[in-house]
């Protein structure tokens, strides 16, 4: 991170690209996915030709990403600023780590220690909302691991040990008591099937609004120039 608070034009906070991505798989159909970061990713099979794939797909494409693009807008003028709690603080160095809510800064030292202050945050701050939640749901919670997810904003062990993104301090508190809801789930109904999602109802009734969301604040994230550098620390 930069000795001050960093500006958009920055490069240590480099903006998220767009291009194309080919991965020659052996799979039987060819798939196109428009990533978070507007990034197109191809998976086809050897020998695909994979211009035109792209071609016929050209509508479908450009529609997700103006999808993409409506979601990022919603954030123009926060470039330089860290989301949490959902959020965005503007960043300072100073003696220690910290968030001054009231301000709407976060100081810090070093990367490393800020990203180490985070975690601890994140732990603090969910350990009371799994222990209520598991005597809600009647399940049992072994513990919880604060983790890079590459992927994924959280997973559950079927002994009950929870691993949550550090991403997950992006978000809005209810969103994070769905969250929370969501993987404790597993322990009821190990699946996404019908029966698994009416279980999740039963504890968080508006999952869809909250499911939205999670794809909406990981769209987000992934365009997060600060996030990234906390990624690669």
């Amino acid at each position: 991170m930069p000795s001050s608070p960093p500006s958009p034009g920055d490069p240590a906070f480099p903006e998220s690209g767009a291009g194309l991505e080919v991965r020659e798989r052996e799979v039987r159909h060819p798939t196109i996915q428009v990533l978070p970061s507007g990034r197109v990713r191809v998976t086809v099979p050897p020998g695909t030709p994979v211009h035109s794939l792209i071609e016929r797909n050209s509508a479908w494409i450009e529609r997700k990403k103006g999808e993409l693009e409506e979601i990022s807008r919603s954030i123009t003028g926060q470039e330089g600023r860290i989301l949490l709690d959902g959020k965005f603080f503007r960043l300072e160095t100073g003696p220690s780590c910290g968030i001054r809510e009231g301000e709407g800064v976060v100081s810090y030292t070093t990367p490393r220690d800020f990203k180490l202050f985070l975690k601890e945050r994140l732990r603090d701050d969910l350990l009371p909302r799994l222990e209520a939640q598991a005597v809600r749901m009647r399940v049992r919670v072994a513990g919880i691991t604060v983790r890079e997810q590459r992927s994924r904003w959280a997973s559950c062990s079927p002994g009950g040990r929870i691993s949550v993104n550090l991403r997950v301090l992006a978000l809005p508190e209810d969103i994070r008591d769905y969250l929370v809801v969501h993987e404790l789930s597993h322990l009821l109904e190990p699946n996404h099937s019908r029966k698994y999602w009416k279980r999740v109802g039963e504890f968080f009734p508006d999952y869809r609004y909250a499911e939205e969301e999670l794809r909406r604040y990981w769209i987000l994230l992934e365009r997060d120039s600060i996030w990234e550098v906390l990624k690669r620390v």
